[in-house]
């Protein structure tokens, strides 16, 4: 328990809080080190702090590297990267990120490396985007086998990741299957047939998901345990339900639910909505100063959306107003007295929820959700369902008893049900893929390539790397249109007119291919909306 304890300590020096027992996180890890071989699935509420295994079970790895050489947190989002780096930085300062358009190092080397899915699963791939045009040129293989195998000697924690098995297609030109739930089901099969230690963690676990991951498990001989907070003996569950915490439906303008002598956030569901209530606050007088109104969603440069989480962090004391999308709706810690939140399916909502009345010294909470709020992107079928459900539900955020059945019934509550977007053969292609040593990153991207020219993205959805000073922004086809029909953006190394939706989708599937181009943004970066 010697790194678990110094991991503690560390993390409260840095965030300035008294640590509280986790009993659960101590079982946790005390369950890695001692097993062989094992697959362990932590069910705990958003706020719980299971992060810290993370940073606990790195520092392990660098005394005693018998089981595994460093770990490896892989992120359904890029959004959440850059605050859990930001605090491995200040706290430890050994971690490195790993994304697409913006990586700290191209293997997996570090004690705690931090990656997005979407990267990992081409690392697995024995791909590496940065090298695409050097190995179809045939100049070299590439990172190869070389990233692959640093991640076979490490310990992969997949955060909330497993609900990319819902996501379906996005793009009107896309099978009617799930690419990306495919590659995880690829991903999943291949680490667990070399035995690499699992960790998943989640707020939100369905019936149907933890049989999905059992499948592995067993299938594997997985030394296999699922830890949830005993309710009436974990402190932080008990220090939970002593909070006031209520859900009410609401319609109306978001803004209109805003306390001003509280801390609040506004969480919708796209950048667009986000950026009108935006404006909108600043032009109604609703008792904020203009510094203490702050939009954080996706479509910002890293070094901005930093910023403004460091802004955010110095107003934690202080009465504000956060107006953002899915884009902080996990990983930035921030806490509220006032949620006001679009509807959404039930694992997003929980998401939002643990950004209220988060910190220990926080006593009560105010949860709005806006009925008549659009539904996109997620369905609406998961969404309507989710609002039946809580409307006859009495749930408390932070104990997961009082919504495991809503979160089973909306996200699945048998195998099938989540496996439903998988792709099986494209699944066993992929598994060959990675799992044939004669199979090198030129052969690998060529079968890429003929997927993708078929309209199946391999990563999420088809999008469009947008270059914005020396960073990296990812848009949708749409907004590449968006933007080159007011000319804000040039296109480089493809001739090509973005007339329509058709256009940007060949752009953007033009990088999926690997072609050398750049999508250049040319208008002027805003310092307070992002591209807009």
């Amino acid at each position: 328990m010697k790194a678990y304890r110094e991991a503690v300590k560390r993390l409260a020096e840095v965030k300035g809080f008294k640590p509280e027992k986790r009993p659960l996180l101590e079982e946790a890890f005390e369950f890695i080190i001692s097993s062989q071989k094992p697959f362990l699935i932590i069910n705990a509420p958003t706020g719980y702090g299971k992060t810290l295994l993370s940073f606990a079970l790195a520092l392990h790895s660098l005394e005693d590297a018998s089981l595994f050489d460093r770990v490896i947190h892989v992120l359904p989002m890029r959004s959440i990267i850059e605050d859990i780096q930001k605090t491995a930085n200040e706290a430890f300062g050994f971690s490195r990120t790993k994304m697409m358009g913006s990586s700290g190092e191209f293997l997996h080397l570090f004690p705690l490396n931090i990656t997005t899915v979407d990267t990992f699963t081409w690392d697995m791939l024995k791909l590496n985007t940065k090298k695409r045009h050097r190995i179809k040129a045939g100049k070299e293989f590439g990172y190869d086998y070389l990233t692959q195998a640093s991640i076979l000697t490490s310990l992969v924690i997949f955060d909330e990741a497993h609900f990319l098995l819902e996501e379906k297609p996005k793009q009107r030109n896309t099978p009617r299957f799930s690419p990306m739930a495919t590659a995880f089901d690829a991903v999943l099969e291949f680490l667990t047939f070399h035995e690499v230690p699992i960790v998943v963690m989640t707020a939100t676990l369905s019936k149907g998901h933890f049989e999905f991951l059992r499948k592995y498990a067993e299938k594997n001989k997985y030394d296999l345990k699922v830890l949830v907070p005993e309710e009436d003996h974990d402190p932080f569950v008990k220090r939970e339900l002593n909070k006031d915490i209520s859900i009410n439906f609401v319609k109306g303008n978001p803004l209109n639910f805003v306390e001003p002598d509280k801390r609040n956030a506004i969480i919708v569901n796209t950048v667009k909505r986000a950026v009108e209530l935006y404006d909108k606050a600043l032009d109604r007088n609703i008792g904020f100063e203009r510094d203490n109104i702050i939009l954080i969603h996706g479509r910002m440069t890293s070094t901005h959306k930093q910023e403004l989480i460091d802004r955010l962090r110095q107003l934690q004391s202080k009465k504000y107003l956060l107006i953002g999308t899915q884009a902080v709706e996990a990983g930035v810690d921030f806490s509220v007295d006032v949620m006001i939140t679009d509807k959404a399916p039930i694992n997003s909502l929980l998401q939002r929820f643990g950004r209220l009345a988060r910190h220990a010294n926080d006593r009560y909470g105010q949860i709005f959700i806006i009925e008549e709020a659009p539904t996109g992107p997620y369905p609406e079928d998961k969404v309507k369902e989710t609002v039946e459900l809580l409307k006859r539900a009495n749930i408390h955020p932070r104990v997961p008893s009082t919504y495991r059945e809503i979160v089973s019934k909306v996200h699945g509550e048998r195998r099938s049900e989540v496996e439903r977007y998988i792709h099986k053969s494209l699944k066993l292609k992929l598994f060959k893929l990675m799992k044939d040593p004669r199979k090198r990153a030129l052969d690998v991207l060529g079968e890429i390539e003929k997927l993708t020219v078929k309209g199946v993205p391999i990563i999420r959805d088809f999008l469009v790397p947008l270059l914005v000073g020396g960073e990296t922004v990812l848009i949708s086809p749409r907004k590449l249109l968006d933007l080159y029909s007011k000319g804000l953006v040039r296109i480089k190394g493809i001739e090509v007119k973005v007339k329509n939706e058709q256009d940007a989708y060949e752009v953007a599937k033009a990088f999926a291919l690997g072609r050398d181009i750049k999508v250049i943004f040319t208008g002027e970066y805003d310092r307070e909306r992002g591209i807009v």
